[in-house]
């Protein structure tokens, strides 16, 4: 198979006349010539690793003695571009099988004794094995519906990929019917109807979540938008899932799903504003950061360690940096942080000698720090005063409307009198009133970005009212000219403040 989550190549070779360690020693030898790290040798098979240059980020060839057979297979360890191995696991057989004649013509007079020397030298315990290799969970990857079907080694991540399709098509369901209910109903306007769908199904929301619905922070992790954005975040839950999962054991893998998941969607609450937000990708990325972890230790055998870091690595490199439109690389890299702190934790745990600790004890470590950040956070966040500010720019611009039409849409059927009583009974009034309406606006609490904005929108309020006091005198005094260039400095500031704004936006 050249394609798939996990693209490898399989080739059956027939023992014949050699008996199996004879032919183990034959591989053993040719990945050693080739230059192939071996990871694992024993009278069972051997795992070894390729290695690493710009066509190739390490493939495992694992070898495996079945009755009389010899099954060697070429995997890729990193996660491949369109799923493709581009001809990399074809190229690895192909290039050992060619070694083996080889060393079968340089070790035709000396294979027993050599046989004999390499198996006597096989440590008694070794990091890595057949039947727990570094990708155990790839292991049961093998069909089309290999990916959604819980086994051994690979149970949680197949039934979180069902409940977050499901999840899609019930939501999916619900943007097509709900707003045709709710389209003729008064109460709710048609531009907030599917604001309001996605709010009541559970996204994520700086100002919810901050008013006390917490539990946002789990169920926007099981949402997503379109089904592209669902296929490609499942399709990177099944890759690292099944790296793993096995390795943490199926429930302390849950709860550190669920815990990086809590945390990037916290991450996502103090960087943005208003704006919702959902999918799996802050948790997927919190995977990534465990394994990260996990990679900076021994946890892993040495030459696997080192495959998996390079793949991993390139691909996080690759995926984190914040480049696009409605992604919310705040979460992205909250995860990413928050499993890398986790991994280590797990680290710890994992290997300790105390079997309830090893079991039990760095979950519940992991949900305390969780716990303690979302809680932390709540407090010391600011509420955003985004609702008011969207009130009093509403507010402003009807303002601004109503001191317009009192100095250019008066009848002309006035007089002159009449006019300026207008002006100076309700347009000064009115000026006043706008002036205080935006200092309100720059006294609110606002996201960097929005503050930036509102205080750019109130300087430019400031401006035109200053304008329509000196369009006022000039009408009082009847003299186009001694305000003149006073009103095209204003103008000129202006253009300036809306500028300056356009640039940095």
């Amino acid at each position: 198979m050249a394609g798939g989550i996990t693209p490898n190549r399989i080739v059956t070779i027939p023992l014949e006349d050699y008996n199996s360690d004879h032919y183990l020693t034959l591989l053993y030898q040719s990945m050693v010539n080739l230059g192939w790290h071996i990871g694992y040798f024993d009278h069972d098979g051997i795992i070894a690793y390729t290695n690493i240059s710009w066509e190739s980020y390490s493939e495992e060839v694992s070898v495996r003695i079945k009755g009389n057979n010899v099954v060697i297979k070429s995997e890729c360890v990193g996660y491949q571009f369109w799923f493709f191995d581009y001809g990399k696991n074809r190229k690895n057989l192909d290039v050992l099988l060619g070694e083996i004649t080889y060393s079968e013509f340089h070790l035709q007079n000396e294979l027993e004794q050599t046989t004999q020397e390499l198996m006597d030298a096989v440590p008694e315990k070794q990091f890595l094995s057949l039947d727990d290799p570094p990708m155990a969970g790839k292991e049961q990857l093998r069909g089309f519906f290999s990916p959604i079907v819980p086994v051994k080694k690979y149970m949680i991540t197949p039934i979180l990929v069902i409940v977050n399709t499901i999840i899609f098509f019930f939501t999916t369901v619900c943007i097509r019917v709900l707003p045709l209910l709710l389209k003729n109903n008064p109460a709710t306007p048609h531009e907030n109807i599917y604001l309001k769908i996605y709010l009541w199904l559970g996204v994520n929301n700086r100002t919810q979540v901050l008013n006390g619905q917490v539990w946002r922070l789990i169920t926007n992790t099981f949402l997503h938008f379109s089904t592209l954005h669902l296929v490609g975040n499942m399709i990177v839950l099944v890759y690292i899932g099944s790296l793993i999962e096995s390795k943490l054991g199926k429930w302390n893998y849950l709860l550190m799903y669920l815990c990086t998941g809590i945390t990037a969607s916290m991450v996502s609450i103090i960087w943005n504003s208003a704006e919702i937000s959902g999918g799996a990708s802050g948790a997927i990325f919190g995977l990534f950061g465990i394994l990260l972890a996990l990679l900076s230790t021994d946890f892993y055998e040495k030459s696997a360690r080192k495959a998996l870091l390079i793949s991993t690595a390139i691909f996080v490199a690759y995926n984190i940096i914040p480049i696009g439109e409605g992604i919310d690389h705040a979460a992205h890299f909250g995860g990413l942080v928050s499993g890398y702190l986790f991994g280590w934790m797990a680290y710890f745990g994992l290997s300790h000698k105390n079997n309830s600790i090893k079991k039990w004890g760095f979950a519940f470590m992991v949900s305390v720090v969780a716990v303690v950040f979302v809680s932390c956070a709540i407090i010391v966040s600011p509420q955003y005063q985004t609702k008011q500010y969207e009130v009093l720019m509403e507010k402003a611009e009807k303002q601004f409307n109503e001191i317009n039409s009192d100095f250019y849409h008066t009848p002309d059927s006035i007089t002159r009198q009449q006019k300026l009583d207008i002006i100076e009974h309700q347009a000064l009034p009115e000026i006043n009133e706008l002036k205080k309406t935006a200092n309100k606006i720059t006294h609110l609490i606002l996201s960097r970005r929005k503050k930036k904005e509102a205080i750019a929108r109130a300087k430019l309020i400031d401006l035109e009212c200053q304008t329509f006091q000196l369009l006022y005198r000039q009408f009082k005094e009847q003299n186009n000219y001694k305000y003149q260039e006073a009103i095209d400095n204003i103008t000129g500031q202006i253009n300036k403040v809306r500028t300056d704004y356009a640039k940095d936006n």
